[in-house]
């Protein structure tokens, strides 16, 4: 995952062997809001979206993808999950439950120190998203969105695949469809983005990040 470069060979053996592999297909629910469910999963393939919804309002937190981690947020404190945990795609994790967690832990210092890493940058990703909530607007939000996807170089420029649909991109904004789909043209219109079926390719990254960096 996206911190083992940091592990010595055995804290990643011990890891690989105490781990449960699974497989999801896209829009396979792995845990939802309000369950009692505790383990820690290291993406490898795919891509997952973590949610909370109250009502017909959806937020999404987040979205990892290979090297990324969820489920770390309720591993030790005894409550239920604080969101939902649903496939965009289909792909693949390797999962660690909280004893079997706190027993690496326990015996790794070093994978212990990565573990405090991944909890420090989840805490940064959402204050980023609280920030970004109350203090900037929709099109800034937006860019700051598409920035964050996976994304690829290829020979027609920067590629972000359209991994999340303008619903998705409504419920992280925090704004309605409609606005998500006049935002993007606007991009578009605007020289910063094409629009393609399956894929945005982006035009103009330097004002695509000066956009995303605006505070309003």
């Amino acid at each position: 995952f996206g911190l083992s470069k940091a592990l010595s060979e055995e804290s990643c053996l011990k890891i690989s062997a105490a781990a449960v592999p699974i497989t999801f297909r896209a829009g396979e629910v792995l845990f939802q809001q309000g369950e009692d469910f505790s383990a820690l999963h290291l993406v490898q393939t795919g891509h997952v979206k973590l949610f909370r919804q109250s009502g017909e309002k959806i937020q999404i937190l987040a979205v990892e993808h290979g090297g990324g981690t969820f489920g770390a947020e309720t591993l030790f404190a005894h409550t239920p999950c604080p969101c939902t945990a649903q496939a965009l795609t289909a792909g693949s994790a390797l999962m660690i439950p909280a004893d079997t967690l706190m027993a690496l832990l326990e015996s790794q210092p070093d994978f212990m120190m990565v573990f405090l890493e991944v909890i420090s940058q989840k805490l940064r990703q959402f204050t980023t998203l609280v920030h970004s909530l109350a203090f900037r607007d929709v099109p800034t939000r937006l860019a700051e969105v598409l920035l964050q996807q996976e994304w690829m170089e290829t020979p027609n420029g920067i590629t972000i695949p359209r991994i999340l649909s303008q619903q998705d991109l409504a419920a992280n904004v925090g704004t309605a469809r409609e606005v998500v789909y006049r935002t993007l043209k606007k991009f578009e219109q605007d020289g910063l983005i094409r629009i393609l079926p399956h894929e945005y390719i982006v035009l103009d990254a330097g004002r695509l990040l000066r956009l995303a960096d605006q505070e309003c």
